[in-house]
């Protein structure tokens, strides 16, 4: 019976044993056509934003790669502070940028972010 090939991978073999290096060699292929997506939940204090300015700010996140494309999801802010932009600037380092509209400084309590990485 023929193979099929479908995104550049062959069905897996009929008749898996564990110990056949066919099938270990199919998985291995497999692992490489599939993102690689991880979570993390950061704890992140930022620095007090000025008045009626932006701040980019940088933190540690262990595990992200400039490969990454990211996503970036900011618990609930101050009324007049922004979350603007995100990146990942550096490995394991994660850039934030926020714009303060308020006539006065906004110093946030440290809080969890949520952050998911996908690399392909």
């Amino acid at each position: 019976m023929p193979r099929i090939t479908e995104k550049g991978i062959t069905t897996p073999p009929t008749g898996i044993n564990k110990r056949d290096p066919e099938i270990f060699s199919w998985l291995s292929k497999l692992q490489l056509v599939f993102p690689k997506i991880s979570t993390y939940l950061e704890s992140i204090n930022l620095t007090a934003v000025g008045a009626n300015s932006f701040s980019t700010q940088t933190f540690t996140v262990s595990g992200l790669t400039m490969e990454d494309t990211i996503v970036v999801n900011p618990p609930t802010l101050t009324a007049g502070l922004y979350f603007i932009t995100y990146r990942v600037s550096a490995d394991d380092t994660l850039s934030l940028t926020f714009q303060n509209t308020t006539g006065g400084s906004i110093n946030e309590a440290a809080a969890d972010y949520k952050v998911m990485a996908c690399r392909i």
